[in-house]
Order: C-alpha cells, then structure tokens, then sequence
C-alpha cells in the first residue's frame, strides 16, 4: 500500500454557502465543484478540501481543523489575510521546531493555520 496518499480533506461548516465565498474569494481557492443546493463545496488547495454542512451529525465546528496553509513569506500572507478581513486568533509565532504559524478562524468558526516551514 505504498501508493497511498491523502486526496481530500473534509472541513465540517454550518452553511457551506455561507463559507465558500470565505475560501473562494478570501484564501483564493479555486472551486473544483459545487452543489446549487449548498450540499457540498469542492475547493482546490493542492488537495481537494471539501466543505460539508453538519446537518444531523453532532456539532463538528468550532475546532481546530489541523488544516496548515503552506505560504513563501509569512508577514505577507498575514497581512494580506488580515486585510481582507481574515479573523486571526494569533499573530504569527514561531514553533520549536523552526516553523512560523499563524491560526485563523473560517466563519463556521473553525481554526485553520498557515506556515512557513523552516528554509534550510
């Protein structure tokens, strides 16, 4: 099973037509597919990452996803999140591990990050 690698992440929203124009227009991800009907939402991010609203099932939102956006210059992307409106709950800080990373919110409420990994 070498083969094996992940082809899609599943973010849990309460509404995805309330959240693609966040991840279409704010984070710049292209749309691959979507539902007229508001059932789904396929983004392009390097994988795909589908948007799906909670429906009946408990409350997956308002969590840290563990979805990492990989940026080249971390005060760029930063500023210009911010700048279109992006809610950071942190300003951009660097791990243990060489890494810069900086966690921001969707409208669901969901934590996601961006990163600049260590140039070595």
């Amino acid at each position: 099973m070498s083969d094996l690698k992940i082809s899609a992440y599943r973010v849990f929203v309460p509404d995805v037509t309330a959240s693609l124009p966040f991840y279409r227009d704010l984070l710049g991800l292209p749309v691959r597919a979507a539902a007229d009907d508001g059932g789904f939402a396929v983004l392009d991010a390097g994988i795909m990452l589908v948007l799906e609203p909670v429906g009946d099932e408990p409350d997956l939102t308002q969590r840290f996803t563990g979805v990492s956006f990989e940026v080249a210059d971390m005060d760029a992307a930063y500023q210009e999140l911010r700048g279109k409106g992006v809610e950071f709950t942190d300003a951009p800080h660097t791990a243990e591990w060489g890494g810069t990373l900086a966690h921001f919110k969707d409208p669901g409420g969901n934590t996601l990050t961006i990163v600049e990994y260590p140039k070595h």
